[in-house]
């Protein structure tokens, strides 16, 4: 009998391997896809877990959040005031370079830290100490931070967080004047977070890079007395 006019398609006595072949590599393409999606997402939650604490729960919710920051951190910073900044403040800006090379910064915004380059426990703690040291003057005082919530920082008032000491690696966050945040990011003493200007994170929020000797320590701490002295006088 004659399959014309049967309503069947053209090609149903066909091998079913012949009708189905076209969509074979679509569909191991989609499995290869899914597999390798499933290992870089192991692989970046634990590195990310490395980390340390920082802002927010170490767990698999943790980390889509922050998954789904890092592409907020790909969008351009909300617009500034258009003020200009001036000069740098005196002590930044007679700043030296920073020796070469930089520290590796990890891709995650939350926790920010860095990968390589970690200060010596006795820095990281030099720091710390300063921070609680500057806390001892008018206004000033130690809490536990905005941001991070897992250790203290300096705070000026009852609203505006100046700094804290990440104790994992020594590297620091600081609210600087953004002429300071120039000379810190053309010198190589830090970056600016990537989302600064969102979600209330201040414009000019950096990261400073972990010290390497009591030298670099020093200059650290130029940039925290100066991100203190400047919240002071407003």
């Amino acid at each position: 009998m004659s399959h014309l006019g049967s309503g069947r398609p053209a090609d149903y006595r066909r091998p079913v391997g012949e009708r189905t072949g076209t969509r074979v590599p679509g569909l191991v393409g989609a499995v290869l896809t899914v597999v390798l999606g499933a290992v870089w997402a192991r692989r970046d939650f634990h590195a990310w877990r490395a980390l340390g604490p920082g802002g927010l729960p170490p767990t698999p919710w943790g980390w889509l959040r922050v998954s789904a920051l890092r592409v907020v951190a790909l969008l351009p910073a909300p617009p500034g005031s258009g003020i200009d900044p001036g000069p740098p403040t005196p002590p930044v800006g007679r700043l030296p370079e920073r020796g070469a090379p930089r520290p590796r910064v990890a891709p995650h915004p939350v926790p920010h830290r860095v990968l390589d380059q970690r200060a010596p426990r006795e820095l990281a703690r030099r720091l710390q100490q300063e921070l609680e040291t500057l806390a001892g003057r008018q206004g000033l005082r130690m809490a536990t931070s905005r941001w991070e919530r897992h250790h203290d920082a300096l705070w000026w008032g009852t609203g505006d967080e100046i700094a804290h000491v990440h104790p994992v690696d020594g590297s620091c966050h600081a609210v600087l004047t953004p002429a300071d945040l120039d000379v810190v990011r053309a010198r190589g003493w830090g970056v600016v977070h990537p989302l600064a200007g969102w979600g209330g994170l201040p414009r000019t929020y950096a990261l400073l890079f972990p010290p390497r000797d009591e030298t670099e320590a020093g200059h650290v701490v130029t940039l925290l007395r100066a991100a203190t002295e400047t919240a002071r006088k407003g």
